[in-house]
């Protein structure tokens, strides 16, 4: 007896499944539960806001730093990411890649 024929919604979530799916810009306050929700709406990777425009240099290192310490806090969840093979290592991991993303470059001061 041949196998049921997949219904439409299971084959769109079996391919969401085994895609790549980034989120090219998060704003979003993050902490734990907005990794959970990420990570149960299937996201890979997300280029994450980490320092908000106007920040200067030193708000722009506390803010990686604080970043840093967020990805290491949720490590079962999260991880840094810095090339493609980064991301496909956080798919295979289970996790969601985080790309640090800055809306300008006035924290560069220069």
């Amino acid at each position: 007896m041949a196998a049921p024929t997949p219904s439409p919604q299971d084959r769109a979530s079996a391919l969401h499944q085994r895609s790549i799916v980034i989120d090219a810009l998060d704003v979003s306050r993050f902490d734990r539960s907005h990794f959970e929700k990420m990570h149960a709406g299937g996201i890979t990777a997300a280029n994450a806001t980490v320092v908000m425009p106007g920040a200067n240099f030193r708000q722009s290192v506390d803010g990686i730093r604080a970043f840093d310490a967020l990805i290491e806090q949720n490590a079962d969840l999260v991880m840094q990411v810095l090339c493609a093979a980064d991301i496909e290592a956080a798919k295979a991991a289970g996790k969601i890649g985080i790309v640090y993303g800055f809306q300008n470059a006035v924290g560069l001061e220069g």
